[in-house]
């Protein structure tokens, strides 16, 4: 059955499901996506003829019939470039994403601390302003349609201010303004693993999955949480900090100012103490060392890696008993090792569960890179859907009807 809608809510929502479906099934005739809509032949043809108005498709090759007239096939115009940032304590990385997900080039950029943190912040602006300028000079004769920014951090998406973030100096500086004074035009930003839900309902495999919790891990630990479709934002945008959500009061300080936050426990940065715990002659300076050896079979390694995986499924855990999602998406470096990850967190929450069903857990494609197809992701979504959040967006969605045109 149809929903009833206003005609200028019926044209949005059905432009929704006309651009998805463009994109999940390009190249594509109007009339397969009339047949794959379940939309008037019209509607798709008006609203189609919009978009390459807009520049959003291009009318490709003529398709092949038996008989009759040859249809014109359509694709999203892959011109459309943003600059996706991932900006994290000590290192970002940064790429010009097309309008399908791909990374045209890629730069990684290391910061060195002095400790005055203002100042480190502001070198770290500088820094990745050179490298985004080369990056849009290298992509002439492209569409640019804006910066995004994925931060270690939450975002207040009024005023653009960082509300919270103990692991990075970006709340020492206006990032936002600062972004804006030294690249301009279009800026959007928000936290990583918010960021991670975008990219994961546009280029992604769960795009019609409407409960859904990405999490970020890395020096921290952050969650983004898609509740019946929507963005779950909370009281000041905090909604997801359960990194710092209280884990084991005996446990380490955290750069929150309490003590015991589960990302003392699960995050790259606990990984690294257990690992200096069993191997105190052995100093590593990044987890990406740790890995390293893990990968090449180091048993303290693997055991330091196995420690901090079973901590993260404990928090996992009580997270699935009090929000019920159905796709868990693990976003960070450490899936490097999901082959051995997967099995830990599954039997964890497989032992802690009170029903027979269990949320499916995945590792996002590429690790790190689903942040910045996040970054450039918020930025698409504001471009191409006209709003800064979610709507709800069911898999099988109906198209719209306007009032009295049943």
């Amino acid at each position: 059955m149809r929903g009833v809608a206003s005609s200028e809510t019926a044209r949005e929502i059905n432009r929704d499901i006309i651009l998805h479906t463009i994109h999940r099934q390009q190249p594509v005739s109007r009339a397969d996506l009339a047949r794959l809509t379940g939309l008037q032949a019209s509607t798709v043809s008006v609203i189609v003829s919009q978009l390459i108005e807009e520049g959003w498709v291009l009318p490709g090759a003529l398709g092949r019939l038996p008989r009759g007239r040859r249809p014109t096939f359509v694709t999203l115009n892959d011109k459309h470039v943003m600059l996706g940032i991932d900006l994290r304590p000590g290192k970002a990385n940064l790429a010009l994403v097309d309008i399908n997900g791909n990374l045209l080039n890629r730069e990684t950029l290391t910061f060195s601390g002095s400790g005055d943190l203002r100042v480190d912040a502001m070198k770290t602006i500088q820094q990745l302003a050179k490298a985004a300028r080369s990056m849009r000079t290298a992509c002439r004769g492209k569409l640019f349609d804006g910066v995004g920014v994925s931060v270690s951090g939450r975002v207040d998406q009024e005023t653009h201010r960082i509300l919270f973030s103990p692991n990075a100096p970006w709340g020492q500086i206006e990032l936002y303004d600062q972004f804006q004074k030294v690249l301009g035009g279009t800026i959007e930003m928000d936290n990583a693993a918010n960021a991670s839900l975008f990219a994961e309902r546009w280029f992604g495999e769960f795009r019609g999955v409407s409960n859904l919790m990405t999490v970020s891990v890395s020096e921290g630990l952050g969650t983004g949480l898609l509740v019946d479709g929507r963005l779950l934002r909370g009281g000041g945008g905090m909604a997801g900090e359960f990194g710092h959500m209280p884990f084991d009061q005996s446990g380490p300080p955290c750069g929150c100012g309490n003590v015991g936050c589960w990302e003392t426990f699960a995050s790259n940065r606990a990984a690294l103490r257990y690992y200096h715990e069993l191997a105190p002659e052995n100093p590593l300076s990044s987890f990406q060392q740790l890995l390293d050896l893990a990968t090449a079979g180091d048993i303290r390694a693997l055991r330091a890696i196995d420690r901090m995986t079973t901590f993260l499924a404990r928090g996992l855990a009580m997270l699935v008993a009090g929000l019920a999602p159905d796709v868990i998406i693990i976003v960070g470096d450490c899936t490097a090792l999901w082959p051995r990850m997967l099995p830990l967190i599954e039997s964890q929450l497989i032992s802690k569960s009170f029903t027979s069903r269990i949320p499916r857990v995945v590792a996002a494609v590429d690790g790190d890179v689903a942040r910045i197809r996040g970054a450039a992701a918020l930025v698409l979504h504001k471009k191409l859907f006209r709003r800064s959040d979610f709507e709800p967006m069911e898999q099988g969605r109906a198209p719209a009807v306007v009032d009295g045109e049943r």
